[in-house]
Protein backbone atom coordinates (compact mmCIF):
# COMPACT_ATOMS: atom_id res chain seq x y z
CA UNK A 1 0.00 0.00 0.00
CA UNK A 2 1.38 3.40 -0.98
CA UNK A 3 1.71 6.32 1.41
CA UNK A 4 -1.15 8.06 -0.43
CA UNK A 5 -3.44 5.04 0.04
CA UNK A 6 -2.57 4.63 3.71
CA UNK A 7 -5.41 6.37 5.57
CA UNK A 8 -3.81 6.01 8.98
CA UNK A 9 -2.95 9.24 10.77
CA UNK A 10 0.11 10.35 12.72
CA UNK A 11 -0.65 11.13 16.36
CA UNK A 12 1.51 12.51 19.14
CA UNK A 13 0.41 10.68 22.30
CA UNK A 14 1.19 11.73 25.88
CA UNK A 15 1.35 9.38 28.86
CA UNK A 16 -0.61 10.56 31.89
CA UNK A 17 1.73 8.55 34.09
CA UNK A 18 5.15 9.65 32.80
CA UNK A 19 4.34 12.74 30.66
CA UNK A 20 6.43 11.19 27.88
CA UNK A 21 5.25 11.83 24.34
CA UNK A 22 5.72 9.51 21.38
CA UNK A 23 4.48 9.54 17.80
CA UNK A 24 2.52 6.69 16.30
CA UNK A 25 0.67 5.84 13.10
CA UNK A 26 -2.88 4.66 13.84
CA UNK A 27 -6.18 3.92 12.16
CA UNK A 28 -8.65 6.77 12.88
CA UNK A 29 -11.27 4.21 13.92
CA UNK A 30 -9.06 3.28 16.87
CA UNK A 31 -10.15 6.46 18.63
CA UNK A 32 -6.68 7.87 19.26
CA UNK A 33 -6.36 11.53 18.29
CA UNK A 34 -3.42 13.84 17.92
CA UNK A 35 -2.27 15.34 21.25
CA UNK A 36 -4.28 12.77 23.22
CA UNK A 37 -3.24 12.05 26.82
CA UNK A 38 -3.59 8.33 27.59
CA UNK A 39 -3.02 6.09 30.60
CA UNK A 40 -0.54 3.78 28.87
CA UNK A 41 0.88 3.41 25.37
CA UNK A 42 -0.68 0.38 23.62
CA UNK A 43 1.80 -2.48 23.23
CA UNK A 44 0.84 -3.20 19.62
CA UNK A 45 1.91 0.12 18.04
CA UNK A 46 5.30 1.43 16.99
CA UNK A 47 6.36 4.50 18.95
CA UNK A 48 8.45 7.14 17.24
CA UNK A 49 10.92 9.53 18.91
CA UNK A 50 11.27 12.92 17.24
CA UNK A 51 10.82 16.53 18.33
CA UNK A 52 9.75 17.15 21.13
CA UNK A 53 10.06 13.69 22.73
CA UNK A 54 13.49 14.13 24.35
CA UNK A 55 13.06 17.86 24.90
CA UNK A 56 10.15 17.23 27.29
CA UNK A 57 12.58 16.06 29.95
CA UNK A 58 14.27 19.46 29.99
CA UNK A 59 11.36 20.85 32.04
CA UNK A 60 12.28 18.56 34.95
CA UNK A 61 15.96 19.40 34.63
CA UNK A 62 15.13 23.12 34.61
CA UNK A 63 13.14 22.80 37.84
CA UNK A 64 15.99 20.99 39.59
CA UNK A 65 18.74 23.33 38.42
CA UNK A 66 16.91 26.57 39.17
CA UNK A 67 15.80 25.29 42.59
CA UNK A 68 19.43 24.59 43.46
CA UNK A 69 20.26 28.16 42.44
CA UNK A 70 17.51 29.41 44.75
CA UNK A 71 18.93 27.30 47.60
CA UNK A 72 22.33 28.90 47.12
CA UNK A 73 20.77 32.33 47.66
CA UNK A 74 19.00 31.28 50.89
CA UNK A 75 21.50 28.80 52.33
CA UNK A 76 20.66 29.62 55.97
CA UNK A 77 16.88 29.25 55.71
CA UNK A 78 16.21 25.65 56.81
CA UNK A 79 12.44 25.84 56.31
CA UNK A 80 12.85 27.11 52.76
CA UNK A 81 15.53 24.49 52.13
CA UNK A 82 13.12 21.69 53.09
CA UNK A 83 10.49 23.10 50.74
CA UNK A 84 12.97 23.51 47.90
CA UNK A 85 14.36 19.99 48.35
CA UNK A 86 10.77 18.73 48.15
CA UNK A 87 10.43 20.45 44.77
CA UNK A 88 13.68 18.83 43.62
CA UNK A 89 12.47 15.42 44.80
CA UNK A 90 9.20 15.79 42.86
CA UNK A 91 11.01 16.82 39.66
CA UNK A 92 13.48 13.98 40.13
CA UNK A 93 10.66 11.42 40.48
CA UNK A 94 9.13 12.72 37.24
CA UNK A 95 12.51 12.41 35.55
CA UNK A 96 12.92 8.83 36.77
CA UNK A 97 9.49 7.92 35.39
CA UNK A 98 10.30 9.54 32.04
CA UNK A 99 13.72 7.95 31.59
CA UNK A 100 12.64 4.51 32.81
CA UNK A 101 9.85 4.34 30.26
CA UNK A 102 12.07 5.74 27.51
CA UNK A 103 14.77 3.17 28.24
CA UNK A 104 12.27 0.30 28.40
CA UNK A 105 10.58 1.24 25.13
CA UNK A 106 13.93 1.53 23.35
CA UNK A 107 15.32 -1.75 24.74
CA UNK A 108 12.18 -3.74 23.86
CA UNK A 109 12.20 -2.35 20.33
CA UNK A 110 8.84 -0.59 20.57
CA UNK A 111 10.27 2.95 20.47
CA UNK A 112 12.48 4.10 17.60
CA UNK A 113 14.45 7.28 16.90
CA UNK A 114 12.87 8.53 13.67
CA UNK A 115 15.17 9.68 10.91
CA UNK A 116 18.20 8.71 12.98
CA UNK A 117 21.19 6.68 11.85
CA UNK A 118 21.70 4.40 14.87
CA UNK A 119 25.15 3.29 13.73
CA UNK A 120 26.19 6.90 13.46
CA UNK A 121 24.66 7.59 16.88
CA UNK A 122 26.72 4.72 18.30
CA UNK A 123 29.91 5.94 16.65
CA UNK A 124 29.54 9.54 17.76
CA UNK A 125 28.84 8.63 21.36
CA UNK A 126 32.01 6.49 21.33
CA UNK A 127 33.86 9.50 19.89
CA UNK A 128 32.56 11.70 22.71
CA UNK A 129 33.51 9.15 25.37
CA UNK A 130 36.97 8.37 24.03
CA UNK A 131 38.17 11.63 22.45
CA UNK A 132 35.76 14.23 23.78
CA UNK A 133 33.97 17.27 22.38
CA UNK A 134 34.74 20.93 23.02
CA UNK A 135 32.68 22.20 25.96
CA UNK A 136 32.17 25.65 24.48
CA UNK A 137 30.74 24.17 21.30
CA UNK A 138 28.36 21.92 23.23
CA UNK A 139 27.03 24.87 25.24
CA UNK A 140 26.72 27.02 22.13
CA UNK A 141 24.99 24.42 19.97
CA UNK A 142 22.59 23.24 22.68
CA UNK A 143 21.88 26.78 23.99
CA UNK A 144 22.86 25.93 27.57
CA UNK A 145 25.52 26.99 30.08
CA UNK A 146 26.40 23.71 31.72
CA UNK A 147 29.57 22.24 30.22
CA UNK A 148 31.76 25.31 30.73
CA UNK A 149 30.00 26.04 34.04
CA UNK A 150 31.09 22.63 35.34
CA UNK A 151 34.64 23.27 34.15
CA UNK A 152 34.75 26.64 35.94
CA UNK A 153 33.45 25.06 39.14
CA UNK A 154 36.11 22.36 39.00
CA UNK A 155 38.85 24.98 38.62
CA UNK A 156 37.60 26.67 41.80
CA UNK A 157 37.37 23.34 43.64
CA UNK A 158 40.73 21.89 42.60
CA UNK A 159 42.82 24.90 41.66
CA UNK A 160 43.78 23.15 38.44
CA UNK A 161 43.53 24.20 34.81
CA UNK A 162 40.24 24.43 32.94
CA UNK A 163 39.43 21.34 30.88
CA UNK A 164 38.20 22.46 27.43
CA UNK A 165 36.99 18.99 26.39
CA UNK A 166 33.94 17.12 27.67
CA UNK A 167 34.09 13.33 27.66
CA UNK A 168 31.02 11.24 28.32
CA UNK A 169 31.93 9.17 31.37
CA UNK A 170 30.07 5.87 31.68
CA UNK A 171 29.43 4.53 35.16
CA UNK A 172 31.36 1.37 36.15
CA UNK A 173 28.32 -0.89 35.68
CA UNK A 174 28.08 0.30 32.07
CA UNK A 175 31.82 0.37 31.38
CA UNK A 176 32.62 1.35 27.81
CA UNK A 177 34.97 -1.60 27.49
CA UNK A 178 31.98 -3.91 28.01
CA UNK A 179 29.35 -2.20 25.85
CA UNK A 180 31.22 -0.48 23.00
CA UNK A 181 30.94 -3.47 20.65
CA UNK A 182 27.23 -4.04 21.26
CA UNK A 183 24.82 -3.57 18.33
CA UNK A 184 23.69 0.04 18.04
CA UNK A 185 20.21 -0.41 19.56
CA UNK A 186 21.53 -2.37 22.57
CA UNK A 187 24.31 0.18 23.03
CA UNK A 188 21.79 3.04 23.09
CA UNK A 189 19.69 1.09 25.59
CA UNK A 190 22.76 0.84 27.86
CA UNK A 191 23.35 4.55 27.34
CA UNK A 192 19.90 5.47 28.64
CA UNK A 193 20.38 3.01 31.50
CA UNK A 194 23.57 4.90 32.35
CA UNK A 195 21.77 8.27 32.37
CA UNK A 196 18.99 6.81 34.51
CA UNK A 197 21.51 5.40 37.01
CA UNK A 198 22.98 8.90 37.38
CA UNK A 199 19.50 10.33 38.03
CA UNK A 200 18.90 7.65 40.70
CA UNK A 201 22.12 8.37 42.61
CA UNK A 202 21.30 10.39 45.75
CA UNK A 203 24.82 11.82 45.94
CA UNK A 204 24.20 13.75 42.73
CA UNK A 205 21.62 15.97 44.50
CA UNK A 206 23.82 17.59 47.14
CA UNK A 207 24.55 20.66 44.98
CA UNK A 208 23.90 22.20 41.59
CA UNK A 209 27.51 21.48 40.62
CA UNK A 210 27.17 17.73 41.26
CA UNK A 211 23.81 17.62 39.50
CA UNK A 212 25.20 19.43 36.47
CA UNK A 213 28.38 17.38 36.34
CA UNK A 214 27.02 13.89 36.86
CA UNK A 215 23.45 14.14 35.54
CA UNK A 216 22.57 17.14 33.37
CA UNK A 217 25.72 17.04 31.23
CA UNK A 218 24.94 13.44 30.33
CA UNK A 219 21.40 14.14 29.21
CA UNK A 220 22.40 17.15 27.11
CA UNK A 221 25.24 15.14 25.56
CA UNK A 222 22.77 12.42 24.51
CA UNK A 223 20.44 15.04 23.01
CA UNK A 224 23.39 16.56 21.17
CA UNK A 225 24.36 13.24 19.59
CA UNK A 226 20.73 12.56 18.71
CA UNK A 227 20.43 15.88 16.85
CA UNK A 228 23.75 15.30 15.13
CA UNK A 229 22.68 11.96 13.72
CA UNK A 230 19.07 12.76 12.80
CA UNK A 231 17.69 14.13 9.56
CA UNK A 232 16.82 17.83 10.25
CA UNK A 233 13.33 17.14 8.87
CA UNK A 234 12.54 15.54 12.25
CA UNK A 235 13.60 18.58 14.31
CA UNK A 236 10.13 20.12 13.98
CA UNK A 237 11.63 23.49 13.01
CA UNK A 238 9.66 24.03 9.83
CA UNK A 239 7.18 26.89 10.33
CA UNK A 240 4.26 24.59 9.56
CA UNK A 241 5.36 22.02 12.16
CA UNK A 242 5.11 24.17 15.26
CA UNK A 243 2.21 24.23 17.68
CA UNK A 244 1.05 20.62 17.98
CA UNK A 245 -2.49 20.53 19.37
CA UNK A 246 -5.74 18.63 19.03
CA UNK A 247 -7.32 21.61 17.26
CA UNK A 248 -4.67 21.92 14.54
CA UNK A 249 -4.57 19.59 11.54
CA UNK A 250 -0.95 18.48 11.48
CA UNK A 251 -1.22 15.63 8.95
CA UNK A 252 0.12 17.59 5.97
CA UNK A 253 2.94 19.31 7.83
CA UNK A 254 6.53 18.38 6.85
CA UNK A 255 7.20 16.76 10.23
CA UNK A 256 4.09 14.58 10.26
CA UNK A 257 4.54 13.55 6.64
CA UNK A 258 8.13 12.52 7.42
CA UNK A 259 7.00 10.62 10.52
CA UNK A 260 4.39 8.72 8.50
CA UNK A 261 6.99 7.61 5.97
CA UNK A 262 9.51 6.70 8.68
CA UNK A 263 7.06 4.57 10.68
CA UNK A 264 5.85 2.81 7.51
CA UNK A 265 9.46 1.96 6.74
CA UNK A 266 10.02 0.68 10.28
CA UNK A 267 7.06 -1.65 9.75
CA UNK A 268 9.08 -3.30 6.97
CA UNK A 269 11.98 -3.89 9.33
CA UNK A 270 14.39 -1.58 7.49
CA UNK A 271 17.12 0.23 9.43
CA UNK A 272 18.50 3.56 8.29
CA UNK A 273 21.69 5.56 8.05
CA UNK A 274 22.68 8.99 6.74
CA UNK A 275 23.66 9.24 3.06
CA UNK A 276 27.15 10.79 3.00
CA UNK A 277 26.46 12.68 -0.23
CA UNK A 278 22.91 13.97 0.09
CA UNK A 279 22.70 14.11 3.90
CA UNK A 280 19.37 12.28 3.78
CA UNK A 281 18.40 9.04 5.54
CA UNK A 282 18.63 5.86 3.45
CA UNK A 283 18.35 2.13 4.03
CA UNK A 284 21.52 1.05 5.82
CA UNK A 285 23.98 -1.63 4.75
CA UNK A 286 25.24 -3.92 7.49
CA UNK A 287 28.68 -2.34 7.57
CA UNK A 288 29.27 0.17 10.37
CA UNK A 289 29.49 3.73 9.07
CA UNK A 290 32.90 5.38 9.09
CA UNK A 291 33.25 7.77 12.04
CA UNK A 292 33.09 11.47 11.27
CA UNK A 293 33.68 14.59 13.33
CA UNK A 294 30.60 15.19 15.49
CA UNK A 295 30.71 18.96 15.60
CA UNK A 296 30.90 19.37 11.85
CA UNK A 297 27.86 17.15 11.32
CA UNK A 298 25.85 18.97 13.97
CA UNK A 299 26.82 22.36 12.56
CA UNK A 300 25.54 21.32 9.15
CA UNK A 301 22.37 19.82 10.61
CA UNK A 302 21.55 22.76 12.88
CA UNK A 303 22.55 25.61 10.59
CA UNK A 304 20.60 28.72 9.67
CA UNK A 305 18.30 26.79 7.35
CA UNK A 306 16.57 25.10 10.30
CA UNK A 307 15.94 28.28 12.31
CA UNK A 308 12.33 29.12 11.46
CA UNK A 309 10.45 32.40 11.38
CA UNK A 310 6.99 31.73 12.80
CA UNK A 311 4.04 33.89 11.90
CA UNK A 312 2.63 35.19 15.16
CA UNK A 313 -0.68 36.88 15.89
CA UNK A 314 -1.00 40.09 13.89
CA UNK A 315 1.03 38.71 10.98
CA UNK A 316 4.50 39.74 12.16
CA UNK A 317 7.40 37.32 12.13
CA UNK A 318 8.92 35.84 15.29
CA UNK A 319 12.38 34.33 14.87
CA UNK A 320 12.87 31.26 17.06
CA UNK A 321 16.54 30.23 17.31
CA UNK A 322 17.35 26.60 17.97
CA UNK A 323 17.00 25.77 21.69
CA UNK A 324 15.04 28.91 22.61
CA UNK A 325 12.07 27.06 24.13
CA UNK A 326 14.26 25.32 26.69
CA UNK A 327 15.92 28.61 27.68
CA UNK A 328 12.55 30.31 28.14
CA UNK A 329 11.21 27.43 30.20
CA UNK A 330 14.23 27.61 32.52
CA UNK A 331 13.81 31.38 32.95
CA UNK A 332 10.10 31.05 33.69
CA UNK A 333 10.83 28.29 36.19
CA UNK A 334 13.16 30.68 38.04
CA UNK A 335 10.36 33.22 38.19
CA UNK A 336 8.03 30.54 39.57
CA UNK A 337 10.63 29.67 42.23
CA UNK A 338 10.73 33.33 43.24
CA UNK A 339 6.96 33.26 43.69
CA UNK A 340 7.27 30.14 45.88
CA UNK A 341 9.78 31.94 48.09
CA UNK A 342 7.40 34.87 48.49
CA UNK A 343 4.67 32.41 49.42
CA UNK A 344 6.76 31.09 52.32
CA UNK A 345 7.75 34.49 53.77
CA UNK A 346 5.95 35.73 56.86
CA UNK A 347 6.09 39.42 56.00
CA UNK A 348 3.35 41.94 55.13
CA UNK A 349 1.98 41.73 51.59
CA UNK A 350 4.24 38.78 50.63
CA UNK A 351 1.18 36.80 49.54
CA UNK A 352 -0.12 39.71 47.45
CA UNK A 353 3.25 40.12 45.72
CA UNK A 354 3.40 36.36 45.13
CA UNK A 355 0.03 36.44 43.38
CA UNK A 356 1.14 39.35 41.19
CA UNK A 357 4.41 37.64 40.22
CA UNK A 358 2.77 34.25 39.60
CA UNK A 359 -0.16 35.76 37.69
CA UNK A 360 2.09 37.84 35.48
CA UNK A 361 4.41 34.87 34.89
CA UNK A 362 1.52 32.65 33.89
CA UNK A 363 0.22 35.35 31.55
CA UNK A 364 3.62 35.58 29.86
CA UNK A 365 3.81 31.78 29.58
CA UNK A 366 0.36 31.54 27.96
CA UNK A 367 1.08 34.43 25.61
CA UNK A 368 4.23 32.66 24.43
CA UNK A 369 2.12 29.58 23.79
CA UNK A 370 -0.37 31.61 21.76
CA UNK A 371 2.51 33.11 19.77
CA UNK A 372 3.81 29.55 19.19
CA UNK A 373 7.12 30.39 20.86
CA UNK A 374 6.50 27.71 23.51
CA UNK A 375 4.71 24.46 22.69
CA UNK A 376 1.02 24.31 23.69
CA UNK A 377 1.81 21.02 25.48
CA UNK A 378 4.65 22.44 27.59
CA UNK A 379 4.24 22.26 31.38
CA UNK A 380 3.05 25.50 33.00
CA UNK A 381 5.49 26.28 35.89
CA UNK A 382 2.88 28.60 37.49
CA UNK A 383 -0.16 26.31 37.47
CA UNK A 384 -0.15 25.71 41.24
CA UNK A 385 0.83 29.28 42.16
CA UNK A 386 -1.47 31.59 40.25
CA UNK A 387 -4.88 32.19 41.83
Amino acid sequence: MSVADDKRIVVLLKSLRTNNRFYSLVDPTRGLKNADAITEFPDDIILGIAYPCLEDGLNDFAVIRTTFETLDLFADDEELRREMMGIIADARSHLIERLSELRDKIVTGQAHFLGTDLREFHGHLLHMAQKGTIRRQLDSMMKVDVFESVSRAEVLLTGGMAEPMYRYDFLPQHALSRIETLPARKFIGELFEDVLAAVLDDSNYTSKYRFDRFVFQKFIAVMFVNYATTDPMFYGTSRDDYGVSAEKDMQETPLYQSIKVAIRELETGVEFMRDRVTGGIVAAPHAVAEEEDLTSIFSAAAGEDVIPNFQAAGGHSVEIPFGTEGQLQETLTRLADAARILQSLDVPHAGDVKRIVAGAGQQVFRLMQELQIISPLASDPFWELAD
